[in-house]
């Protein structure tokens, strides 16, 4: 899929699951997160692996429960890859789930779209750090079809 028939489609998805009430904004900026983060990406073969960046929104989806304690959302971001070539990054999509462990660390996982150069399904979990109530630091381990990454992110709730 290239990337000027992805970019509507994610936003469609991404504006599905919000509902406009008269008077008020279709998101709610308390909801919004901002994030980027650095990332070594590997591929099975004789290429090396390769840091590069990312940068996504979070947009909490808190009417949605599906365990007890764990919290929704869905992530829209752009990587880089980092790895020669013209296609060698692009848009993803994710519906993550996070809990907490206790104040300081928690949990999360993620599944959804890879829509850039490895496109596909992704998944993957991690660990979650805060640094305040607003700023968590996360590592995570995420598997393409074709390419894993080793993350760490910071993401800064507005």
């Amino acid at each position: 899929m290239n990337n000027s028939i992805a970019v509507p489609v994610l936003l469609m998805l991404f504006m599905g699951s919000v509902q406009a009430v008269e008077n008020k904004p279709l998101l709610d900026k308390n909801k919004v997160s901002i994030a980027g983060g650095i990332v070594n990406n590997s591929v099975s073969g004789p290429v090396d692996d390769e840091f590069s960046v990312q940068f996504f929104g979070v947009y909490d989806l808190n009417q949605v429960r599906l365990i007890e304690n764990v919290d929704t959302s869905i992530e829209l971001g752009y990587m880089d890859y980092g790895f020669p070539g013209p296609d060698s990054g692009g848009l993803w999509v994710n519906a993550v789930i996070d809990g907490a462990f206790n104040q300081a660390y928690g949990w999360l996982a993620r599944f959804g779209l890879d829509l850039g150069d490895d496109s596909g399904l992704m998944f993957g979990a991690g660990l979650s750090f805060s640094i305040d109530t607003r700023t968590r630091l996360r590592l995570e381990y995420v598997a393409r079809d074709e390419i894993d990454s080793l993350q760490l992110n910071l993401v800064y709730h507005l």
